[in-house]
């Protein structure tokens, strides 16, 4: 896998440019299939959870390329997309559900 690594000068918070590993993101697919097979779950959850994150990268795409800021507005369209088939905001979910610092998607059926 490292083989595939290369360094790219990306601009850093302070603003200045310094090399940094990158890598292509069929590494970053499998890299996560390992991962979570590795945690114990099914193949097929797996699968599934590998095209949440496909789906929910092309949404982000989409509301960067309208002009959405990340951060606060991505997290208020995401509440409101879980307000939507939950009737509870992101955080409301998540501590129903008894989660701290775990992805939520990672702890929701694929419905």
């Amino acid at each position: 896998m490292y083989e595939k690594i290369v360094q790219l000068k990306m601009t850093a918070s302070d603003g200045k440019k310094r090399l940094t590993d990158v890598a292509n993101t069929e590494q970053a697919i499998d890299r996560a299939l390992e991962t979570y097979l590795k945690k114990g779950y099914s193949e097929e959850w797996v699968h599934q959870r590998l095209l949440a994150i496909r789906i929910r990268n092309e949404l982000t795409d989409e509301w960067q390329k309208r002009g959405v800021k990340k951060g606060r507005e991505y997290a208020i369209l995401t509440d409101e997309i879980s307000r939507a088939w939950s009737g509870m905001t992101t955080r409301q979910y998540k501590k129903l559900k008894g989660l701290k610092k775990e992805n939520l998607r990672d702890n929701v059926s694929a419905l």
